[in-house]
């Protein structure tokens, strides 16, 4: 079995590369957020806690919607810096990770983690969700799943002999463990859940594949060079395999919970 990454790699690996990251990584379903405007709670006015926000994929949808306030709690100094940048009076940075720490009991309408909360313990993690949630807010996670549905020798290449995320100790990626997911939610007094399964296809090229899987925190933590030469390997296998264009299929599983109040 492959070693696990500690989960404290997620605190710094994306920042290495802060450019890379935000050009590599997908955006998300536009059906995510009007699924959270129809019953999740991203209305107008609403006050935000954005779990994990990174290069900002998420934060942008959040305060396009309307928010009066977005709280991005990020504990990478880089992407903290970066959201930092935009300048935006609307947007408030917490370079710290999510936890105890973070201030604000009962005081958020709405708190989102988009392809983060892997990088917590679910338990804890979701113990200051309720806390920091207003009673009768929302609390939706969601992920873009980077491993294609059925085969996928490309990914699985890449990952050959890697340390996994938290995101891949399993037969499947986390964030398809539906019962899993839902028994966590419901453990922590959440109520109303509700699962979505989404789904797209993507149109892509051997180097837009290399520069997505170049964002992964397996991918960098191999020293320079041997990073390099992995992707080279993989974007040579996508242009055999697949051709100069392709598509690939990107799951997106959303979860939605309600406080309780």
């Amino acid at each position: 079995m492959s070693k696990a990454l500690d989960r404290a790699v997620g605190t710094t690996a994306f920042g290495a590369d802060v450019a890379g990251y935000a050009a590599g990584r997908l955006d998300y379903p536009g059906e995510v957020f009007a699924f959270l405007a129809e019953r999740g709670g991203l209305v107008t006015g609403a006050s935000i806690l954005e779990i994990g926000p990174g290069t900002g994929q998420a934060t942008r949808e959040l305060l396009d919607a309307g928010a009066a306030r977005v709280v991005a709690v990020e504990p990478d100094p880089e992407l903290s810096a970066h959201l930092r940048q935009w300048g935006e009076a609307r947007l408030e940075v917490a370079n710290m990770p999510f936890g105890p720490a973070v201030p604000g009991d009962g005081s958020f309408d709405l708190i989102v983690a988009a392809t983060a909360f892997h990088w917590l313990e679910a338990g804890p993690a979701l113990g200051d969700v309720r806390r920091l949630l207003k009673p009768g807010g929302h609390f939706a996670m969601w992920w873009n799943v980077f491993r294609e549905p059925g085969e996928d020798p490309l990914f699985d290449a890449l990952f050959d002999g890697l340390a996994r995320p938290p995101s891949m100790l399993s037969d499947q990626h986390y964030s398809l463990d539906a019962d899993a997911r839902t028994a966590d939610l419901a453990a922590a007094g959440l109520t109303a859940i509700e699962h979505v399964m989404l789904e797209r296809r993507i149109a892509m090229t051997p180097a837009s594949l290399r520069a997505l899987f170049a964002t992964f925190s397996a991918v960098r933590q191999l020293p320079a060079e041997q990073r390099e030469a992995r992707l080279g390997a993989v974007e040579a296998q996508a242009l055999r395999e697949r051709g100069e264009r392709f598509e690939r299929v990107f799951q997106t599983p959303l979860y939605i919970a309600h406080s309780p109040g």
